[in-house]
């Protein structure tokens, strides 16, 4: 029994030793950066929706790396169902170079269902980015599954989220994106959010860590 017992926590250990040899092999690269944004929320009309976000994004070193700005129109087509269509402008600043000025867009529909205190979610989305620090434009196909919990008398709404960016040129996903974050409701219409991303690339050895702290304004 006991050399049963050697010979499995060998094996073990020689697992835990190619996986450790294989990933230091694979010399991932991280990158990492800051967000902020402020997000401005109206409803002109009892089914339409008008939202205006700017947001600068901060490197490694928490210099300015990208201004931009998106507005997006939401139109409530059913109780369970919202389409959408957003345009984002980028000012790109670059150290050797001139600042460069990008235009970018999406179209969406999403799917919302209440689940006692839960809010399900998902959106597919068709958009000509994805969200990169790269300039590339290239059509992406984006699946969203998100989930909200509403908190019995706290003001703290707790969320998760999981998105596919798959790339329509070769049909191949691109990468997969991993949230989690939280809003704090202030005051009426006004929300302090925080939340950590977390992009895997399929195809590349490269991970990326996104904290983004933003401000919301529901008017």
């Amino acid at each position: 029994m006991k050399t049963s017992k050697h010979i499995n926590v060998g094996c073990w250990l020689v697992v835990l030793l190619l996986v450790g040899n294989y990933a230091i092999a694979q010399d991932v690269e991280n990158e990492y950066q800051t967000r902020t944004e402020l997000k401005l929320s109206f409803k002109p009309w009892k089914k339409v929706k008008v939202n205006v976000s700017p947001q600068l994004r901060f490197d490694e070193s928490f210099t300015l790396d990208k201004s931009l700005i998106e507005g997006e129109l939401e139109y409530k087509v059913l109780d369970l169902l919202t389409l959408g269509a957003a345009y984002r402008f980028i000012a790109n600043q670059r150290e050797k170079k001139d600042t460069e000025y990008l235009s970018r867009y999406s179209y969406s529909a999403t799917a919302e269902k209440d689940f006692n205190r839960f809010e399900g979610a998902f959106r597919l989305m068709y958009s000509n980015y994805a969200d990169d620090d790269d300039d590339d434009v290239l059509d992406f196909l984006r699946y969203k599954l998100s989930i909200k919990y509403d908190i019995a008398k706290c003001k703290i709404t707790p969320s998760v989220s999981t998105e596919l960016f798959q790339e329509l040129n070769g049909s191949s996903v691109y990468k997969m994106r991993y949230s989690v974050g939280a809003d704090y409701k202030l005051f009426k219409g006004n929300y302090l959010g925080v939340d950590y991303k977390f992009d895997y690339y399929k195809s590349e050895y490269r991970n990326k860590h996104i904290v983004s702290v933003g401000y919301k304004i529901k008017f």
